[in-house]
């Protein structure tokens, strides 16, 4: 992935896990933020039990992973909601889940930095470029987080394309109509670990859509194994439902 400049931190969130024997928060996974209080990620990101919300921090703002931003503010979860139905049709379906940001303070301020992005109508077409983009690991086989956010460039591929043998077909998880694949067949783009659960952002006009969050994969930026992302709009009225259950509209 390439760098991103701080003007491009715009509703990236990087979520953060207390690492017990530290007494430290480290990088943990990705986000993207919806609403003042409402962030999307990976279900499989917290599917550690049991779950303690006072382990969980969300950073919103933030360029470089190691130091303080201008832009960068640090919040609490208030309650995670991994989809009802995640894993029922294999180990990586419905993997989504919804944080509410806690009431401490008034949620993420939005400015020119931080900004939510748009959840997706139903077109995320076959041959559409999209970004993928995060802290997580920069190859395949490293052991350490990139220093700063970084962006990738992907193709959305058609699902028959993915289904095929020689690509992630037959395998314990099966493509399912609700997920995307997206990468270059030849290999050396893709998201990687540490990126779970960040998004798949799609130009729609003026603005971006949260095609996809990052879900699973065959190793990173292999040939003929593109990344796996949970589809977004497969999950949009399970999003709003769940919000407006919790106090929360997004507009």
């Amino acid at each position: 992935m390439k760098s991103l400049s701080q003007w491009s931190v715009i509703a990236w969130v990087e979520i953060q896990m207390l690492d017990p024997d530290k007494l430290t928060f480290e990088h943990h996974c990705g986000g993207a933020v919806i609403a003042e209080r409402l962030v999307l990620s990976a279900a499989h990101c917290f599917d550690k039990q049991p779950l303690q919300l006072e382990h969980i921090r969300l950073v919103v703002g933030e360029h470089r992973l190691k130091m303080q931003d201008k832009h960068e503010n640090r919040f609490l979860a208030e309650k995670v909601v991994p989809h009802p139905d995640f894993r029922k049709s294999g180990p990586h379906s419905n993997d989504i889940a919804l944080i509410v940001v806690s009431r401490s303070g008034h949620g993420v301020q939005f400015n020119s930095h931080v900004r939510p992005i748009c959840l997706p109508d139903a077109t995320d077409s076959a041959g559409r470029w999209c970004a993928v983009s995060g802290w997580g690991f920069q190859a395949e086989g490293t052991e350490s987080f990139a220093p700063v956010l970084r962006a990738a460039s992907v193709p959305v591929l058609d699902l028959a394309t993915c289904r095929k043998s020689q690509v992630l077909g037959g395998r314990q998880q099966p493509i399912l109509d609700s997920m995307i694949c997206a990468g270059v067949l030849s290999g050396g783009v893709d998201a990687c670990r540490g990126d779970s659960g960040g998004p798949l952002a799609c130009p729609a006009g003026a603005r971006w859509q949260l095609a996809g969050l990052v879900s699973w994969g065959a190793g990173c930026a292999r040939r003929q194994r593109p990344g796996v992302y949970t589809r977004v709009a497969s999950y949009v009225r399970w999003v709003l439902d769940t919000a407006a259950s919790l106090g929360h509209n997004i507009d």
